[in-house]
């Protein structure tokens, strides 16, 4: 999946500040999306549950 796909794929929620991945509400500026995206890309999976 490309990283304009990966962007066209999470939802923003822009009155709340919220972006949301595979159903999961996070708040994420755009550098850690692309963080969860390479993340997603390296292993082939969205990893959900990342500590801050």
């Amino acid at each position: 999946m490309s990283w304009e796909e990966f962007q066209a794929n999470a939802h923003r929620d822009n009155e709340r500040g919220l972006t949301i991945i595979d159903g999961f509400e996070r708040g994420l500026d755009d550098a850690e999306l692309r963080a969860v995206y390479e993340r997603y890309v390296q292993t082939g999976a969205l990893v959900v549950n990342v500590p801050r």
